[in-house]
């Protein structure tokens, strides 16, 4: 991948602009919503904490559109979703009682089931559950374990939210 992403016009950058902010709507996302047109190495987007929902943060960067655009890799909607997940985990009452000190690997596997939950049944759904799946497995869990495991959380969730 290149260091800087290709140069865009302003229109270019304005239609990213509220393609980011449309999906970040349509998830659910409480806050402020950025997008930048540079490389920064996050996988395409983060979500950033701030004192208050409100102010919470969500950047989303080109790498986001280039991943969108490869149709073997994550739609811009499913890496949204995915920080969507994330905040969920921060903000809901209870579960941000129970995970807190939880480990990053915990926290990535339930913020994609939680983006996959407010997509629905469909393809971004399916991805982002085997995007979890697979954070368990590379994190040492057995292939029996890690789809039980799954299927435990996302009834729990279900049942959370």
């Amino acid at each position: 991948m290149p260091t800087d992403p290709e140069p865009a016009d302003t229109k270019e950058i304005a239609r990213r602009r509220r393609r980011v902010l449309e999906s970040a709507r349509s998830v659910g996302f409480v806050g402020r919503v950025e997008y930048r047109h540079v490389y920064d190495q996050s996988g395409g987007a983060h979500y950033g904490r701030g004192s208050s929902q409100k102010v919470d943060l969500l950047t989303v960067t080109a790498e986001a559109f280039e991943r969108d655009a490869d149709s073997e890799d994550f739609s811009l909607l499913a890496i949204v979703a995915h920080e969507r997940g994330h905040q969920i985990v921060a903000r809901h009452p209870r579960l941000s009682r129970r995970l807190s000190g939880s480990s990053l690997a915990a926290e990535e596997v339930l913020a994609s089931l939680l983006g996959a939950l407010t997509l629905g049944s469909g393809f971004d759904s399916d991805s982002l559950v085997a995007k979890a799946t697979a954070e368990l497995l590379v994190n040492g869990v057995a292939p029996d374990g890690a789809v039980r495991l799954i299927e435990e959380l996302w009834t729990t969730m279900k049942e959370l939210l």
